[in-house]
């Protein structure tokens, strides 16, 4: 028998996600209704404000973070589902819904999926470079880089070389696929939980934020792309290609007279305007922006808690940069390079920083032609598909699994599906060291002019 209070639980979720489902199609105004349970981040609700007061109990926000030594050995995480989160993207700029769950929501949903959405991470200290100036910092062309940009010091990590804590990583990001309950989800194990989930729709960011029980750590986890050809194909897909040929292309996908650009930057031949490249992945359709604003609201939320970032492929893209933004620890997988994106957003970067003092990890192995940045030219199924990933450089440390090697894999655009990394490599092979990328040029057939300033007319 099932209790009234229960049915009201299942009622309001199920009226909150009807509402989600429809924003792709209708565009709220400030005089639609909007239902008490489902609010916006500025319009918290008061059964999300007393679990917030709740919380803080547990840890307080204005506790100072204890003194921590290189590679010291840190606790494992719990956390539970507490949010859905939808951004609208730049089609709905001002769509921003959240959804409060409750602890009995969590343990229904348990009970009837039968699925323990849990996770267990190990996490150790490490040395990262913190941007006084989180947003703007490093953004302004010639800035100057100087010590007084930012500060050095030692935060909590994911330990990548445990190996249970990069599988984990991985089905965070293989669950940010697939909306909450549907049977593609794996069996999470350890003391994470789904915390937020945003972005189901055709516009705007699709992931989870994973909150540990004490408030002390918050994880980020962005979808990547959705293309058919690797098993994908979902409402996002269109604009997905939009932000990898803008992201990591030579010049918006100026491969040859049969492409369509994404921009107009092309100068003729092998030459490109270095500024018109700049702003276009500086532009509002680029997911960037908006996972500025993300990790933005997170904080706000949880001004006191270690974020770490990850993402699969455009995801892990997209979350490097904005950890590289912010200072935020990241781990993607299989995430094309996107040392070239930073660049052209100036972000931080040797010369001014060492990579090893940037906690960015980059999983990927040998067979995955996006991953290497071979997954291109006129055979090439990205080049078929209309993807221009001609980037192969990353910021920070690349982790890279050699099955061409050791199992005689071939190179294939199927290998990048995370399921057949998550089971064909990370749960079967020691994880490998991570090292940086010294010796990387990206484009080097490319010649980027900067326009020389007009003479004043007379």
């Amino acid at each position: 028998m099932v209790r009234q209070g229960t049915l009201g639980t299942i009622s309001r979720l199920a009226f909150c996600v009807l509402a989600l489902t429809q924003l792709s199609s209708l565009v709220p105004t400030h005089a639609s209704p909007v239902s008490p349970h489902c609010q916006n981040p500025e319009q918290p609700s008061d059964s999300f404000q007393s679990q917030l007061q709740q919380d803080t109990h547990q840890i307080p926000f204005s506790s100072p973070r204890k003194t921590l030594s290189v590679d010291q050995e840190l606790p494992h995480k719990t956390v539970t589902l507490r949010h859905i989160l939808h951004h609208g993207g730049n089609r709905f700029p001002r769509l921003f819904k959240k959804l409060d769950v409750s602890p009995n929501d969590v343990a229904l949903s348990e009970l009837t999926t039968g699925k323990s959405h849990t996770y267990r991470l190990k996490a150790k200290a490490a040395r990262a470079i913190q941007p006084l100036d989180k947003i703007q910092g490093f953004r302004s062309p010639g800035k100057s880089l100087g010590p007084g940009s930012w500060s050095e010091e030692i935060i909590p990590v994911p330990d990548v070389t445990d190996k249970q804590t990069v599988i984990e990583l991985g089905m965070m990001n293989f669950n940010a696929y697939t909306e909450v309950g549907s049977p593609g989800w794996y069996d999470l194990e350890g003391h994470w939980n789904v915390n937020w989930t945003f972005g189901w729709e055709q516009e705007g960011i699709r992931g989870h934020v994973y909150s540990s029980s004490d408030n002390a750590t918050v994880i980020i986890a962005v979808k990547g792309t959705t293309a058919a050809f690797l098993g994908g194909g979902g409402g996002t897909s269109t604009r997905d290609k939009i932000n990898d040929n803008r992201l990591f292309s030579c010049c918006c996908a100026s491969v040859d007279r049969t492409w369509r650009t994404v921009c107009d930057c092309n100068k003729g031949g092998n030459e490109c305007d270095q500024k018109c490249v700049e702003d276009s992945v500086d532009s509002e359709e680029v997911y960037y922006e908006m996972g500025l604003e993300l990790a933005t609201h997170v904080q706000d939320e949880y001004p006191n808690a270690t974020v770490w970032l990850t993402g699969h492929s455009l995801g892990g893209g997209l979350v490097s940069l904005v950890g590289l933004t912010y200072g935020i620890p990241t781990v993607t997988f299989e995430a094309p390079g996107e040392r070239l994106a930073a660049q052209r957003l100036h972000l931080p970067m040797p010369p001014a920083i060492d990579w090893n003092d940037i906690p960015h990890y980059h999983f990927g192995h040998t067979a995955d032609p996006v991953f290497q940045g071979v997954c291109n030219g006129r055979m090439s199924t990205c080049y078929i598909s209309g993807f221009a990933m001609e980037s192969k450089c990353h910021t920070g440390r690349i982790c890279v699994y050699d099955p061409v090697k050791e199992d005689n894999w071939g190179i294939d655009i199927r290998k990048h599906r995370l399921a057949d990394t998550i089971e064909g490599v990370l749960k079967v092979k020691d994880v490998p060291p991570c090292k940086t990328q010294d010796d990387c040029e990206d484009c080097i057939q490319w010649k980027f002019i900067e326009d020389e300033e007009e003479e004043p007319k007379p």
